[in-house]
């Protein structure tokens, strides 16, 4: 008999008296009782003190807990030994005693153990059949809210399908149209190409033989700008008798190419204008 009875101990030392279950996260108290780390910290609710001890009511001016590791290690021998056994419905899973009350602050269900224990001392708790009907009420008009939504969302549903027919016809007649539209416009669109390119060929033979003139003649310039500067340069490097010097003949020298840009004559704007093509000026009023 006595390794049963030392089983039953085991039992009884690993369990917790405020959750009636085995010990997780065991703490000590001031008055030498031990209680999972989450029980005392629900029984213990109010932020200030004096602390009452659950099992001896013992006060405590501060939440003096203290960690019981050698507790811990028994309470997870017993689990090993002695698992729980599967809670049957309608029984506290902490108590094992009838669910017989039910807390609307935190939606759940209620033992008498856990009406007892005085985390839910200040929630509403009510009993377990007045609880249900108030939520059976509440969960019928909520039904008559979704009825309703969902007898709309049929009528919608049978509209939008009408639309989506009367669209379809739509946009079938106006494919056939955008189709005859097109072809009409690419028979128009091979007439044009013909007589566009016709005008581009003429316009090629004209324009293009001014357009190389007038890039030699900017590159012509460009080589007079790269002397002048590599002049200027130089003279910039001169000490201050030297860049004086003869200043005025150089600067009669330099002042028609730093005015150029003002009076040029083959410039990037002429140009442009040049090789702008008159030919495509048709294609676009049409288009």
């Amino acid at each position: 008999m006595a390794a049963p009875d030392l089983s039953t101990n085991l039992q009884e030392e690993a369990t917790c008296a405020i959750c009636l279950d085995y010990f997780t996260d065991p703490v000590m108290t001031d008055c030498g009782h031990n209680f999972c780390r989450e029980c005392i910290r629900r029984c213990w609710g109010q932020p200030e003190g004096p602390y009452a001890c659950p099992e001896c009511r013992e006060l405590s001016p501060q939440r003096n807990l203290r960690p019981n590791r050698p507790l811990a290690k028994m309470a997870e021998m017993a689990r090993r030994l002695h698992p729980p056994s599967p809670v049957p419905q309608g029984v506290c899973p902490a108590h094992r005693e009838p669910l017989a009350a039910f807390c609307g602050d935190e939606l759940r269900l209620l033992c008498a153990a856990c009406e007892r224990s005085g985390e839910h001392w200040a929630h509403r708790v009510r009993p377990l059949q007045d609880a249900a009907e108030d939520l059976k009420a509440k969960l019928e008009k909520s039904l008559e809210h979704l009825r309703k939504q969902m007898q709309d969302a049929l009528l919608f549903q049978a509209q939008a399908d009408e639309t989506c027919v009367l669209w379809q016809k739509m946009v079938e007649s106006q494919r056939q149209n955008v189709l005859g539209e097109f072809e009409r416009l690419r028979r128009l669109l091979a007439e044009e190409e013909q007589q566009l390119l016709q005008r581009l060929e003429e316009e090629e033979l004209e324009v293009l033989p001014r357009l190389r003139e007038g890039a030699a003649h900017l590159g012509q310039q460009s080589a007079h700008l790269a002397e002048l500067i590599a002049e200027l340069e130089g003279r910039c490097q001169l000490p201050a008798l030297g860049l004086l010097q003869d200043i005025k003949d150089a600067l009669r020298r330099y002042e028609p190419s730093l005015s150029w840009g003002g009076r040029r004559e083959w410039g990037g704007t002429q140009l442009l204008a040049m090789a702008t093509t008159p030919g495509l000026s048709p294609l676009g009023s049409r288009m």
